[in-house]
């Protein structure tokens, strides 16, 4: 029998494919499955082309069940007020007749997942990409993704309590998971860009410092510390990522002298940034999300020592074991990193320390493998 998978997401994949994000098998990680479906609970139309690396060899046949503000308004995202919507999913998931149901997060999609697994009794996949609990608890974050969070709280838990299997993509989101319900939560990191990827082997510098900080420029991740840690200093700083403090973030640079140092790129496909990572002498990141970024994962598997801040709160699991460097999130504290940084030994060892790490916890091939290990025993059981 032809393997069948159905995914369900809440991403636009057009967004992705615009963003260079797309990552080999990613939707199919082993290429175990022959047809993909992928569900959109958006009205997302992406070209299918640019897509069909994520599944590999497999037929991929993409799906719409929008949702948007006329549900949000006729259910406030109640899991009894949305059976109705779900029962498209359903009937759409007996057309398919999948093996396996994979849900990409624990929203809308997710209780959609939950519903088809509770009429059709196939086996549903949960993995986890945020910390919901701690992203509520911010006063940082927007109004507009404080309300989505308080109204996703039900389908959250409703997700998790009807999976037959949660993993999480970073240590911090394993307690999470256990609150709401999840007994045997295991932690699966992302499947980076390994095709891109070039490791670092030169670690001398022969002019100013360089440094690559990677992120959305939110107030909860944004380079304000480090560009003032900056001033002084024989350092030169590119900034890949956009948001609503783009604009403060040039602003800054400007004030403190440093626009000859300091490049701002609001994008960058993700294979060029894998390309291109090793080139820099350290990276340099800046978080209060209680979460391990992607970008973290990628320069250290290139084996770019990493420079990141203390968060408030509870330490970020990943960090415990020293690979990378850890200072006050403050100007100081940046000022005291990039000193430490600016001696080659000091970054040989940490760039060595870190993809050693990297390696032995989320390289890119063993993280596929551990995915496609849990959809084989999933659709055989």
């Amino acid at each position: 029998m032809q393997k069948t998978l159905l995914v369900i997401i809440t991403d636009r994949l057009s967004h992705i494919i615009e963003k260079g994000e797309l990552i080999d098998r990613y939707y199919n990680p082993g290429g175990i499955f022959k047809h993909v479906h992928i569900l959109m609970t958006n009205d997302d139309k992406p070209e299918r082309g640019p897509l069909q690396r994520t599944v590999g060899d497999a037929k991929l046949t993409l799906h719409n069940i929008p949702s948007g503000m006329s549900l949000l308004a006729k259910t406030l995202w109640r899991p009894l007020l949305l059976k109705n919507w779900s029962n498209q999913g359903i009937a759409l998931a007996k057309a398919i007749n999948p093996q396996l149901i994979r849900c990409y997060g624990n929203f809308l999609n997710g209780y959609l997942g939950a519903r088809i697994h509770e009429e059709l009794n196939i086996p549903l996949f949960v993995s986890l990409h945020t910390q919901p609990d701690a992203t509520r608890a911010k006063k940082e974050v927007g109004f507009k993704t404080q309300v989505f969070y308080q109204l996703s709280k039900a389908v959250e838990h409703y997700t998790l309590k009807s999976a037959d299997k949660v993993s999480c993509v970073y240590g911090s989101i394993v307690d999470y998971a256990r609150n709401h319900g999840v007994t045997s939560p295991i932690i699966a990191y992302n499947v980076i860009n390994n095709a891109a990827l070039s490791p670092k082997l030169n670690y001398k510098s022969t002019g100013p410092l360089r440094i690559l900080y990677v992120g959305r420029l939110i107030p909860a991740k944004n380079p304000a510390n480090l560009l003032k840690g900056m001033h002084g200093k024989n350092a030169e700083l590119t900034v890949i990522g956009d948001g609503v403090m783009a604009g403060e973030m040039k602003e800054l640079a400007s004030a403190l002298g440093l626009v000859d140092k300091v490049k701002f790129i609001p994008s960058l496909t993700n294979d060029e940034l894998c390309r291109t990572m090793h080139k820099y002498d350290f990276f340099a990141g800046h978080s209060q999300y209680s979460e391990l970024p992607k970008t973290v994962l990628e320069a250290s598997l290139s084996g770019l020592p990493v420079l990141v801040n203390k968060r408030k709160g509870k330490p970020v699991p990943e960090y415990k074991d020293g690979w990378a460097m850890l200072v006050d999130d403050s100007p100081e504290g940046y000022r005291k990193g990039i000193d430490f940084f600016s001696d080659e030994n000091n970054r040989k060892k940490f760039g060595e320390m870190a993809m050693l790490y990297a390696n032995s916890h989320w390289e890119p091939d063993h993280a596929e493998s551990v995915f496609s290990e849990i959809h084989r025993k999933l659709i055989s059981s």
